[in-house]
C-alpha cells in the first residue's frame, strides 16, 4: 500500500491516539519504510490489530473515515452510488502486485489478488456495500462512512448481521448504506 496514505493518515491534527498510534508503527516497523513509496500490506495488517488490541476499534473507524480525504481517490464523483462505487477503484489504486499498481486510471484495468468492495441496491435510498478484503471490518466501516458522508452528510452505515461478518469467522462484512 502507499505510504504516503499511512503519513497523511496519522498527520491529521487533533488525534489523541496519534502518539500511541505511532508507538504501534515503530514497533511494527512501519515507521522504517514511511520514507519509501509503498508498505507491505501485512505489516499495516498487524498494525491494524495492535492497534484495535492496544487503542480500541474506535481508533481503526476514525482512520478509515479519514481515509477518503488522505489517499489517491478517482475524481468526478457526484453521486453517492458512484461514491460508494469509487471504494474498489481507490482501494485497488493505492495497492500493487508486482511492483504495479493495482488499477490502472488511464485503461481502467483492475489487477485481482486483494478483493473488493462490492456495491448493490438494497433499497430506496439504500446500497449495500460488500467488503471482501483483509482489512479490519471497523477500518472498512469508516471508509464507508467517509466516503458515503462526503455526499450524503447524515448518511447511515450499520453492519447487516444476516450476512457473513468477519467477527462471526465470514470473510467479509456487509454494510447497508442508507441516506
Amino acid at each position: 500500500m502507499r505510504a504516503a496514505n499511512l503519513q497523511s493518515l496519522f498527520a491529521a491534527p487533533g488525534r489523541a491516539y496519534a502518539p500511541m498510534i505511532m508507538k504501534i508503527m515503530i514497533k511494527q516497523g512501519l515507521h522504517q519504510l514511511m520514507a519509501i513509496d509503498w508498505l507491505p500490506m501485512q505489516l499495516w495488517l498487524d498494525a491494524q490489530r495492535e492497534i484495535a488490541d492496544t487503542i480500541g476499534e474506535h481508533a481503526l473507524f476514525a482512520l478509515g473515515k479519514k481515509a477518503p480525504e488522505a489517499v489517491a481517490w478517482p475524481t468526478g464523483i457526484d453521486t453517492i452510488e458512484a461514491a460508494l462505487a469509487s471504494i474498489d477503484v481507490a482501494y485497488h489504486l493505492n495497492h500493487r502486485v508486482d511492483g504495479e499498481p493495482m488499477f490502472d486510471l488511464r485503461t481502467g484495468a483492475m489487477k485481482e489478488g486483494i478483493g473488493h468492495y462490492r456495491c448493490r441496491a438494497s433499497g430506496e435510498r439504500s446500497i449495500a456495500v460488500v467488503c471482501e478484503t483483509p482489512y479490519s471490518s471497523e477500518l472498512e466501516r469508516g471508509l464507508i462512512t467517509g466516503t458515503a458522508r462526503r455526499i450524503k452528510p447524515a448518511a447511515e452505515i450499520t453492519l447487516d448481521d444476516t450476512q457473513p461478518t468477519r467477527r462471526r469467522g465470514g470473510d467479509s462484512c456487509t454494510f447497508i448504506v442508507r441516506w
